[in-house]
């Protein structure tokens, strides 16, 4: 479930960390003070004026992947083998942003999912850059100030990657990667008012991280093919054009040339009118993922 993590942790003395992190000089920071780095696994370690920096993923820390299955236990016991290497307590490390990930295995190529996506909270899903080295478009991104929702091909880019033949060789086919990377901000305003690492181990964080990335999921508007058997003409014309490329264009549009209080008044009506059509029977891609990540939900 953890994936990605950032924590700092302040007034660590650097004898204490120098040999125990095997610290070497990296550079001048803009203040002239000495920046030293290392690494722990794949995680990424810096040290500054008695601040130390831990970065990258919990999961590849443990398995060497993140296409695996990775379970809160498991990020609960990475963290405290941390504390003990580090040899510091994990009341001491302040998350500053957390990636919240789930693997869910689907029966036909991620592309055909992918096209499906549409918007969360009328914000629509923009493609992803393509990985380095590659000119194919494999995931897509719903992105906030605070907060960043992404979908992509988890087989794609696990294939891609720099793992031995035997790693290659147990890559499931049609992965599909879901992600929310959050930072401290958007963690406080969910109610996560002091994230450490020593309250990451609570049962209620596991609890908590897990209804979150169900409810995004459950907003989440799919643009798959509808019955619209029943529906009123004008309901199935707005539908269509509130899930098209056009409709974020024309709501600039109605902001800029006639006012908030109309462009506010808009996007109410839409989110009622996605609310009513979203009970219609659903094509067949939107159903099995649904289903999938309800699996995939339940083993984490």
């Amino acid at each position: 479930m953890i994936d990605r993590i950032k924590i700092y942790i302040e007034n660590v003395e650097f004898d204490e960390v120098e040999k125990r992190l095997h610290l070497l000089a990296y550079g001048e920071s803009w203040d002239k003070s000495w920046v030293y780095s290392s690494q722990i696994k794949n995680l990424k370690v810096f040290y500054k004026n008695k601040r130390l920096e831990l970065s990258g993923s919990l999961h590849k820390y443990v398995k060497g992947n993140n296409f695996s299955m990775f379970t809160y236990k498991e990020a609960k016991d990475a963290l405290c083998e941390l504390s003990d290497y580090i040899g510091i307590p994990l009341k001491q490390f302040i998350v500053t942003s957390i990636e919240l990930g789930i693997n869910i295995q689907l029966d036909k190529d991620v592309a055909h999912y992918l096209n499906i996506i549409h918007s969360y909270k009328s914000h629509p899903f923009i493609l992803m850059s393509p990985l380095k080295g590659t000119s194919k478009f494999k995931g897509c991104k719903c992105v906030f100030s605070e907060y960043v929702i992404k979908f992509y091909d988890k087989t794609f880019e696990a294939q891609k990657s720099h793992i031995s033949k035997k790693e290659r060789a147990e890559i499931p086919n049609n992965l599909l990667r879901y992600e929310i990377k959050l930072s401290r901000k958007q963690l406080k305003s969910l109610g996560f008012t002091n994230v450490t690492g020593q309250n990451l181990l609570s049962p209620l964080h596991y609890t908590r991280f897990k209804r979150l990335l169900k409810r995004v999921f459950d907003k989440i508007i799919f643009d798959n093919t509808l019955d619209y058997t029943g529906c009123l003409e004008d309901d199935m014309k707005r539908h269509i054009f509130a899930v098209s490329d056009k409709y974020g264009y024309y709501l600039q549009c109605l902001k800029f040339y006639f006012g908030e209080a109309e462009y506010r008044k808009e996007k109410r009506r839409t989110n009622e009118l996605l609310k009513r059509m979203s009970l219609l029977p659903k094509g067949g891609l939107e159903t099995e993922l649904k289903s999938k990540f309800e699996t995939a939900i339940s083993k984490i």
